[in-house]
């Protein structure tokens, strides 16, 4: 297990090298690294796994709040229920580039050992016939 990885994704950085942006914008992502080539796509439907990412995010960070503030009795049930709809409207398309980059970053966690040596890659890229 490599951590290094997953904290390299969580900012926004390429899981290989840790320098170039995973992250063109808040709704596009690279294709490859700008620093060290690494692509970041792998076999198709790979980047499904940040749905459930996003999932869990918009989960813990907007449903239990609002449901903990309605709780306390500072919102009315309809300010709650609009809250809560509108999160779950906006929210995925908002987060879901940017946890496809938390996905790429906790798959090299768990699959390291799936992970390109930067230096082989590099003379690779870089020999020229």
């Amino acid at each position: 297990m490599k951590p290094i990885y997953f904290r390299r994704a969580i900012r926004n950085r390429c899981p290989r090298c840790g320098e170039g942006p995973v992250l063109e914008n808040i709704f596009k992502r690279h294709d490859r690294c700008s620093n060290c080539n690494f692509e970041y796509s792998r076999e198709d439907g790979f980047f499904i796994g940040g749905i459930p990412i996003s999932y869990g995010l918009i989960s813990m960070l907007w449903i239990v709040p609002l449901l903990l503030i309605w709780m306390l009795g500072w919102i009315s049930m309809d300010w709650l229920l609009g809250l809560c709809f509108g999160g779950a409207i906006a929210l995925p398309f908002l987060s879901y580039a940017y946890c496809q980059c938390l996905w790429l970053g906790l798959y090299f966690v768990f699959a390291y050992n799936e992970m390109p040596n930067s230096s082989s890659h590099r003379l690779d890229s870089s020999s020229v016939d």
